[in-house]
């Protein structure tokens, strides 16, 4: 039997498992949900107390018009702190690609809450990063805003757009057209200012420095960021363990199977009891 948790910025936890197992926490990427983590929660409901959030304006999480990473870093605090108070060993906290990077945040402002940190293909930016370099980004938004604002939810371009990024983030095809009604479902289209952000760079969350404070047993499945590995190899030696398992961006849900193992593994030999 599941809960669902409420959190007071909107988001939600939805709760698995035993009351009294070890916490895991799970954070979605951009555009994901609580099905982003379906097989690794049955995987894990069994013998863990299993915690799934989703962002604000995600699945049954309160609708919003638009979002920023500083939101969504919002979120994933109130998360974290909810578990905290529930299960209070030391968490061990998973993210894929956005969640990642919002996972690296929690665990370098919170070292010693956290038991283990796994995280796959993670997003990693210091210094507010973006595609585009500082003295083009304000002509970069100007001219993108009419275009993201067009995008409607529903609407073909949009549909097109999310569905190509979509199917590009799987190497079976098949594991793609299983999940893409259900991602369908959940936010045709990340919201305006996320795009933006990609462009401009973010406004109000950074991870300077975050990742010098990590003191958690570390697993990177398909890095595809150099820098992170290297500095957290220096930091935790043989805790930081580096393994690629061949597969897509949605490694979770391409690779169930070998993602879970590889998990489960991982939290035997090196989380926090």
């Amino acid at each position: 039997m599941s809960e669902l948790l409420r959190l007071p910025g909107g988001a939600v936890l939805h709760v698995h498992g035993p009351a009294a197992a070890p916490p895991i926490l799970f954070l979605h990427g951009v555009g994901g949900g609580a099905w982003s983590w379906a097989p690794q929660v049955a995987e894990f409901a069994s013998d863990r107390r299993v915690y799934v959030w989703e962002a604000r304006g995600h699945g049954d999480a309160a609708r919003v018009d638009d979002a920023g990473l500083a939101d969504y870093a919002v979120d994933a605090q109130e998360a974290f702190d909810a578990v905290r108070v529930a299960s209070p060993a030391p968490v061990a906290l998973t993210g894929h690609s956005m969640g990642g990077l919002l996972a690296l945040a929690l665990a370098g402002r919170q070292p010693s809450a956290v038991g283990a940190l796994a995280l796959i293909d993670p997003v990693y930016a210091e210094a507010n990063e973006a595609h585009v370099p500082p003295p083009l980004r304000p002509l970069a938004r100007a001219l993108a805003a009419p275009l993201v604002g067009s995008l409607e939810r529903g609407g073909p371009v949009a549909t097109w757009i999310s569905r190509s990024i979509f199917f590009r983030s799987f190497a079976d095809r098949a594991e793609a057209e299983r999940w893409w009604p259900v991602q369908r479902a959940q936010v045709p289209l990340e919201y305006p200012r996320m795009v933006l952000e990609g462009i401009g760079g973010v406004e109000g969350f950074t991870l300077d420095g975050l990742a010098d404070r990590i003191i958690a047993p570390t697993l990177v499945l398909n890095g595809r960021f150099s820098a992170l590995a290297t500095r957290l190899h220096e930091r935790l030696g043989p805790r930081f363990i580096e393994d690629r398992i061949p597969g897509g961006h949605y490694l979770q849900l391409d690779r169930p199977a070998a993602v879970s193992e590889r998990l489960r593994r991982f939290l035997a030999e090196h989380a926090a009891p």
